[in-house]
């Protein structure tokens, strides 16, 4: 989409949505408490589970270990996520 200013044209950048698995993490991080949540992930074949401080820690800010890998996340033992290949 191009919008045309004062004789220029500028391309508009369009804002890449957040999804609802980052949606969820943000607000885990920075405005509940991060200690409530549980993240279990994919590793190799097996299923593993760690508190979400500890995840982020362990994946270095999901570099080694992408969120795609994530299949669900519980806050107090209750599921609030899960991805759709989990099911």
């Amino acid at each position: 989409m191009n919008i045309k200013i004062k004789g220029r044209r500028r391309k508009m950048r369009r804002r890449r949505r957040k999804g609802m698995l980052e949606e969820l993490l943000s607000k885990a991080i920075h405005a509940d408490d991060i200690n409530a949540y549980t993240v279990v992930y994919r590793d190799k074949d097996m299923l593993k589970e760690l508190s979400l401080e500890e995840f982020l820690r362990l994946s270095e800010n999901f570099q080694s270990i992408p969120a795609s890998r994530i299949v669900y996340v519980k806050k107090y033992g209750n599921e609030v996520y899960s991805s759709s290949r989990a099911r």
